[in-house]
């Protein structure tokens, strides 16, 4: 198949080559065509938009395609990377040289951003901000994380998207690691779905009846992921193109 020229491939860390070749290497191959990648690893679907309104710009990409990642990713602004994009707290993957560069998980090009968890803000939080930040943590867990706001927030998300690739001609396709589209399109938002290019299935989900062996950290190496995209991902995705 050569249908398309390049594919824009956005999403989190499940788009990444940290632990081999993931979907966007793959599924290129399958079409034939170039890509750009745009993974955010540990990022809400939030960051993903800037990303994509650079991307419906670049006149050689035909396709977008979008793997869609937790809706209790929440992301924030935050100053500490915008003013210092250099700062890394330990362990962490080094910065790239290039802060245009899309493959980076909590800074893109002015923006910075930090993805709140359900579990421990704290630990990463307070190193960098040198204070302790237990109280967010505790506000965060009772009145903020898990609210209903942020299932409609998705929906917003994927419409902005949506949005930005109409303005440009890209014909966009979306797919989701964590969560079904049954739960995602809350009541009401039954005509977005009618007009969404969507992969059915959920991957995690496909994973774990093919009983794909994971990382420590729940991702896939090279030979699973080409497991999943040759028995799952391509055939569901290969319709809509």
């Amino acid at each position: 198949m050569n249908k398309y020229n390049k594919i824009g491939a956005v999403g989190d860390s499940y788009s990444s080559t940290t632990w081999g070749l993931s979907w966007p290497d793959l599924i290129a191959e399958k079409i034939n065509c170039e890509f750009t990648r745009a993974c955010s690893s540990g990022a809400g679907n939030a960051f993903y938009i800037e990303k994509c309104h650079d991307i419906v710009k670049d006149p050689t990409v035909d396709l977008v395609i979008v793997q869609l990642t937790d809706p209790s990713r929440v992301v924030l602004g935050f100053k500490t990377w915008e003013i210092n994009p250099t700062y890394n707290w330990a362990n962490w993957a080094p910065p790239p040289a290039n802060y245009t560069d899309p493959t980076h998980s909590h800074c893109y090009k002015d923006i910075g951003c930090y993805t709140m968890n359900v579990t421990d803000n704290q630990r990463w939080l307070s190193p960098m901000l040198k204070m302790p930040v237990d109280q967010l943590d505790k506000v965060w867990m009772q009145q903020v994380a898990g609210a209903k706001f942020w299932e409609y927030q998705v929906l917003h998300h994927m419409l902005s998207i949506k949005a930005l690739c109409d303005a440009h001609s890209k014909k966009l396709i979306f797919w989701s690691w964590f969560v079904d589209w049954d739960d995602i399109f809350l009541p009401g938002y039954e005509w977005l779905r009618s007009t969404l290019n969507l992969v059915p299935g959920v991957a995690r989900h496909q994973g774990e009846q093919m009983k794909l062996s994971t990382t420590d950290c729940g991702h896939y190496a090279t030979a699973e992921y080409k497991i999943l995209v040759d028995k799952w991902l391509w055939p569901s995705l290969e319709p809509l193109l």
